[in-house]
């Protein structure tokens, strides 16, 4: 082997390499990862993961960012947001009669949830991908395990094209014959997402905080059984309304660490206890 095809074989081990280690860092994020840990009473409960890369977590990255990604697609229309005083009248209501414990945790997995979320929608382009129903994006609401999230070409686009055109390929057929499968580990599914939420529910005594919770669970098990993205749009802007306009006030806890703050400042109108009888 020639000292050329030497160096271009371990540049391309590196970006599968680079490849891989991005996709472990988003670590499903369009539902998030949860892991397990062990309760005072010996029993086990579902728990978000809290240990993730800095550029998901760091608010100065979230919500308005630069990004050089195509152009993103609205989730959804906002509504007129509730004030401060609003949503801290609001959150006094919905956390009576849990315990600290409960609040605390509840508080730190919708955030992660949210931010993983908002991180997939501003950097990934997730409502794209996932309004092909065939994508292979939604193997993070479908399956556990090793699994594919997409395909890698290590060529040139101007070598792609010109392969896709002299061989008449279309881009599928193209992928099967040049392109390499993008892996990765995908230690929880839908399923488990449904089943922290159900878990975190038990601490709850507000019946409008229940019928939001009620509304993720409903709709991430309709995202998995339709693979119809309007599933995971509601899934999105009920964690985001849920974050930013109740559990946090984001334009004052969050807005200050961004560029823009136009998407934190958006309400879309999804949580119970705001609407008006």
């Amino acid at each position: 082997m020639s000292k050329r095809d030497e160096e271009a074989n371990g540049m391309k081990r590196y970006l599968v390499k680079c490849t891989g280690i991005f996709m472990a860092a988003m670590c499903v994020s369009i539902l998030t990862s949860c892991s397990q840990k062990e309760a005072a009473d010996g029993e086990r409960i579902l728990e978000m993961e809290t240990v993730i890369t800095k550029d998901i977590t760091d608010e100065s990255t979230m919500s308005g960012a630069d990004s050089e990604n195509e152009t993103v697609e609205e989730p959804l229309e906002e509504v007129t947001p509730p004030s401060k005083k609003e949503v801290e009248d609001a959150r006094g209501k919905v956390f009576e009669g849990m315990t600290e414990e409960d609040i605390e945790r509840l508080k730190e997995n919708i955030k992660i949830a949210n931010q993983r979320m908002e991180s997939a929608y501003l950097n990934d382009n997730i409502f794209k991908k996932l309004s092909d129903p065939e994508h292979l994006y939604w193997n993070y609401f479908d399956l556990k395990g090793e699994i594919q999230v997409g395909w890698a070409y290590y060529g040139s686009n101007e070598e792609r094209q010109e392969i896709l055109e002299r061989e008449e390929l279309t881009m599928d057929e193209f992928y099967l014959k040049y392109g390499e499968p993008s892996m990765d580990y995908n230690r929880f599914d839908a399923d488990n997402f449904v089943a922290l939420i159900e878990d975190m529910m038990l601490g709850i005594q507000d019946e409008t905080l229940v019928k939001d919770m009620e509304q993720l669970i409903e709709n991430t098990k309709n995202a998995k059984e339709t693979h119809e993205v309007e599933y995971v749009d509601r899934i999105y802007k009920i964690l985001h309304d849920m974050d930013y306009f109740l559990f946090r006030y984001g334009p004052e806890d969050v807005g200050k660490y961004v560029k823009d703050a136009s998407l934190i400042g958006k309400y879309y109108g999804t949580l119970t206890i705001y609407r008006k009888e």
